[in-house]
């Protein structure tokens, strides 16, 4: 036997499930080991791992009380499937008792996809796109691997779709009917969902109909009507018995029908309305309003962007299993995005993500199934038109939405008792920005804090969110608030910095643009308040942090860098009087040697030229000195806002002069900044 033809036999058995799975149960094993927030593998500091989530602690905590016959409704807090059977394997490996569960899940999931995108691709198309998707994607992998619900969640709507190709195995001529136990097992993995995640068994659901619609309008010819009594017997029987086990465990447990579960999760809230708001941060940019860069799913991955063309061309042009499959992905997300508590700062902080992962090698197979119907379009000179024009236009018209921010300062007030208070305008508005609280992501994100709208105590999570929102700590209504006075109690750990607070409100909108990845108001920021006469502090010992925009290096002992050839100050009078005349005062120095003598220095205010200055050595340039600029009536408005720009176009680094390695190119060194009237 040849090279050749041994290569060939060695791929083809490569190509074989039992191959395929081994491998992927090797990498299975591999991930899970490696994992650095597996039990045993994590570091001193988080000995839990991932037994101290709050997921996983309540599936490990209802396992063990399941095990030891313990049905207090407080060791209960999510739906018993998955813990049931992690509850199996406790006696076993009590640290691991939901390793083998993922691993069936992971690979009866695989199995499914394989044999659905076999109807319509080679074998080594289709592993190709669950490797590049999903098992080189360790983001996603280690999401089957971690204990999640969503995994066995994932397994059973994977025995649906395996359901959809036995009909039309059947419609094809290549199976002459269902026996009563697939019937059985299809209904009943979908009715498992109930008991495992009640909100994924809504598009079981959808999928449980397509199964037995497409059952029934198999034509007569092909003998299946003998046999419809039995599957509609075994589908209904199947399809109970998880909402039995629901029920009954709730009514058991909890005392009643629902359980407490369905409650806790509602009281996050679900709005349809911030449907649009919600596509847009989730998938295309979610920096504007959470602060979040590249965090958007497209934004982590483009090639999305082909999938969502492929999802029209599959809604137009698909057989019934693609376009169940592609209908069901599409009510998934109508149902995850309203839900308050799915943000875009948790898809990756806090690996939210899982709740998609099923999805997105489903996704790579419509981006491959529009891109083959275009090129066998091309060859045969027909039917590429509409694939072509669809590439074209779908990621273009995604890209093309932005988010327009329009704000209007604040006026903040701090009192004794730490309350942050503004008085907002009459009008629904939908965040509000505050400058000058400080502190963790944690603080902010999960921190005990008291918001009140003309004195009406709103809910965390339900009505709003705080956000750390670059140097800003952004108040997020989940539905437009209207009212008078603001009251914000914020948690102990943020750290108010009174002379700096300042704040606005704001209203967001869509509208069409140029084709971008990035948002051109994701930067924007609220100006931290100043007042006149106030001498801001550039070096390490002042709060320079919360006036510097662009364009400055770290703070020093005396003063900060300004780097490459522009920096901006930015602040907000507070106490101007307009009609008067006013002026900056800046101290700074330049970096200026024997070989760079004189450095360029030109100052403007709100874009209008205030002066410049030519600091040479000869004119002490390299020693730090008060400069003065008049302001201009009129070049303040009446709301106070200032940048101030520093153009230095004679940037140096101090390794092109030959003085060290340092590579920055330094413009002035800035130690003081103070406005005067």
């Amino acid at each position: 036997m040849n090279t050749y033809a041994v290569w060939k036999r060695t791929l083809q058995r490569l190509l074989t499930f039992p191959y395929l799975l081994t491998v992927i149960t090797l990498i299975y094993i591999g991930v899970y080991f490696f994992l650095p927030y597996t039990p045993s593998n994590g570091p001193e500091v988080n000995p839990l791992s991932w037994w101290g989530w709050f997921d996983q602690s309540q599936y490990l905590k209802a396992a063990n009380a399941l095990y030891g016959l313990d049905f207090s409704a407080d060791q209960y807090f999510y739906p018993p499937m998955y813990s049931a059977l992690g509850a199996v394997f406790l006696v076993f490996s009590p640290n691991h008792p939901f390793f083998l569960i993922n691993l069936i899940c992971l690979l009866w999931f695989i199995y499914v996809f394989i044999c659905l995108c076999d109807r319509y691709l080679p074998r080594v198309v289709s592993i190709f796109l669950l490797f590049a998707s999903t098992i080189f994607e360790l983001t996603l992998f280690e999401n089957f691997v971690i204990p999640w619900t969503t995994t066995l969640s994932a397994a059973l709507l994977a025995t649906g779709i395996l359901g959809l190709i036995w009909v039309q195995e059947i419609k094809a001529g290549k199976r002459s009917h269902l026996h009563s136990w697939q019937a059985f097992l299809v209904a009943g993995s979908l009715g498992l969902m109930v008991p495992t995640r009640p909100v994924d068994a809504l598009i079981g659901i959808v999928i449980g109909c397509a199964f037995v619609w497409s059952y029934w309008r198999l034509p007569k010819t092909v003998g299946t009507q003998q046999h419809l009594p039995r599957f509609l017997i075994s589908v209904v029987f199947g399809a109970l018995v998880g909402p039995a086990i629901f029920i009954g465990f709730n009514l058991w447990v909890h005392g009643a029908p629902l359980g407490n579960y369905l409650q806790v999760a509602g009281s996050n809230g679900f709005w349809i309305a911030d449907l649009a708001e919600k596509f847009y941060s989730i998938w295309l940019n979610a920096q504007p309003l959470y602060g979040e860069a590249g965090s958007g799913l497209i934004q982590h991955y483009p090639w999305l962007l082909l999938s969502f063309a492929g999802l029209v061309w599959i809604a137009l042009r698909g057989d019934f299993v693609l376009r169940t499959i592609a209908i069901t992905i599409t009510l998934f997300f109508v149902l995850y995005l309203p839900y308050g508590d799915l943000l875009p700062s948790g898809i990756w902080r806090f690996l939210n993500i899982h709740y998609f992962k099923w999805t997105i090698p489903f996704f790579a197979l419509f981006a491959c199934l529009l891109l083959a119907q275009m090129m066998r379009g091309a060859q045969a000179r027909s039917g590429w038109q509409l694939p072509s024009a669809l590439l074209l236009v779908v990621p273009m018209l995604l890209l093309s939405i932005q988010m327009k921010i329009v704000t209007t300062p604040l006026i903040v007030n701090l009192t004794q008792a730490r309350t942050v208070t503004l008085e907002l305008p009459q009008q629904p508005i939908d965040f509000v920005d505050v400058k000058g609280l400080t502190g963790s992501f944690s603080s902010i994100y999960f921190g005990a804090h008291v918001l009140k709208v003309d004195g009406r105590v709103l809910k965390i999570n339900r009505d709003y969110r705080l956000l750390a929102h670059g140097d800003d700590i952004r108040i997020l209504f989940i539905r437009p608030v209207q009212g008078r006075v603001f009251e914000l109690l914020p948690d102990a750990h943020l750290q108010a910095h009174d002379e700096q607070l300042n704040a606005h409100w704001a209203n967001y909108y869509f509208s069409l643009g140029l084709p971008t990845f990035a948002n051109p108001l994701s930067t924007q920021t609220v100006p931290a308040a100043y007042r006149l006469n106030q001498v801001i502090d550039f070096s390490n010992k002042g709060v320079s942090q919360f006036y510097i925009g662009n364009g400055f290096s770290i703070p020093e002992s005396l003063g900060r860098w300004t780097m490459n050839e522009q920096a901006t100050v930015n602040l907000r009078v507070m106490n101007l009087a307009p009609e008067k005349k006013a002026q900056l005062v800046l101290t700074f120095k330049a970096l200026v040697t024997n070989s760079k003598p004189c450095q360029q220095v030109i100052i403007q205010l709100n874009q209008q030229p205030i002066g410049s200055n030519r600091l040479c050595l000869d004119n002490r340039g390299n020693e730090a000195q008060e400069y003065r600029y008049d302001i201009p009536i009129g070049a303040i408005g009446k709301e106070g806002l200032v940048q101030i720009q520093i153009a230095t176009p004679d940037s140096v680094s101090p390794y092109q002069l030959k003085m060290n390695d340092d590579e920055r190119k330094l413009g002035i060194f800035l130690q003081t900044l103070k406005i005067a009237q």
